[in-house]
């Protein structure tokens, strides 16, 4: 009896698993935005935009969005291990190994190599490679796309590493460089709105500083709080020398160690901000008002 119980157990675990596997569904996060989304889902924006139905990127906390039609495989990215892959889509080395026989090292994987997240999909035809093709595979640094199962590099000190990685770290750059650049764009369209305290987000004539920023991040499909108490404590913190286009800076204008003011820094020192005087305008973070204010920055372009 004990034994069935066990048996029954199993079996409903891995119903469980095989339906979470191959999940279709997200709930929106505070703080995500369609990029982040479509990255971790291998997909791409235009993509999720039209399996939901989307016309702009403009994206809510407790959202549901459909993230794949039908998830059969999985294309290796530099960095990935099985395990890792296996965690991302709720599955077990094992059962990615049964799926994908053609790997016969678990702790090598190749970036660009698909592996099949479903039985239905068929195994590719794999080439024999002869024992001194295996030798030189081993032994080579000029193999750029061999990842290890603990997410090290074969040959840690081998330059390729570099290469192999950089077309994506330089496209991730390029894209955050170019969100930033959009949430600014966004920004500047409200120049010379009017400061009103408490005003709606949805206002486009009158705002406070954090519906300023709740409305400009959700225009560019960023999801923030209301308050800027609130948005100081999504994404992630950066140091206040190290500030890049598009990061969220916060201030304490009162010194009584209460965030109060928010604004987006544009790059070269410029911080766009409604400021109760001037509205959305431009203020210069070295003056000594904002500076010795400047408490906390985050990046939410990630």
């Amino acid at each position: 009896m004990k034994k069935s119980f066990i048996l029954i157990g199993t079996i409903i675990s891995s119903l469980l698993a095989s339906q979470i596997a191959f999940a279709s569904n997200y709930t929106v996060q505070k703080g995500d935005t369609l990029w982040g989304i479509s990255k971790k889902y291998n997909t791409t924006v235009e993509t999720l935009k039209q399996m939901n139905h989307l016309t702009s990127n403009l994206i809510f906390p407790g959202q549901i969005l459909k993230v794949n039609e039908k998830e059969d495989t999985y294309v290796v990215k530099a960095g990935d291990t099985l395990s890792k892959i296996a965690k991302q889509f709720n599955m077990t080395v094992n059962v990615l190994l049964k799926m994908n026989p053609e790997i016969t090292n678990p702790n090598f994987i190749k970036v660009g190599q698909t592996i099949r997240l479903s039985e239905s999909v068929p195994a590719p035809v794999q080439k024999q490679a002869t024992s001194s093709q295996k030798k030189v595979n081993k032994q080579s640094t000029t193999k750029p796309e061999t990842v290890s199962s603990s997410n090290q590099k074969v040959s840690k000190h081998s330059p390729v590493s570099t290469v192999s990685t950089t077309p994506s770290e330089n496209s991730t750059k390029a894209e955050n460089s170019s969100l930033a650049d959009r949430v600014i764009q966004i920004g500047e369209k409200y120049l010379g709105a009017k400061y009103l305290y408490g005003a709606s987000p949805s206002r486009t004539d009158a705002f406070d500083c954090s519906s300023f920023t709740m409305r400009v991040f959700s225009e560019a499909g960023i999801s923030l709080p209301r308050s800027s108490a609130a948005q100081s404590q999504v994404g992630t913190p950066v140091s206040l020398n190290q500030l890049q286009k598009g990061d969220i800076v916060f201030f304490d204008t009162d010194f009584n160690g209460t965030i109060n003011h928010v604004g987006i820094y544009a790059g070269n020192d410029q911080i766009l901000n409604v400021s109760t005087s001037k509205g959305v305008s431009y203020v210069s973070i070295d003056s000594s008002y904002w500076k010795e204010r400047l408490v906390k920055a985050v990046r939410v372009i990630n």
